[in-house]
């Protein structure tokens, strides 16, 4: 299982996922095996990733 750490910035007002910090946004690390899950739940409830 891969334990590496990923970031993302959700911006929850605007429904925005960033891979760089945003103002605004609120940093989540998860690790890799949850993170894409995480990315993808997102996207189906409407967020955009930039």
């Amino acid at each position: 299982m891969n334990t590496e750490e990923k970031t993302a910035w959700i911006d929850e007002e605007n429904k925005i996922v960033s891979f760089h910090a945003i103002d605004n946004g609120k940093m989540v690390m998860k690790t890799e095996s949850l993170f894409w899950d995480f990315i993808s739940g997102l996207m189906r409830s409407g967020y955009r990733v930039m």
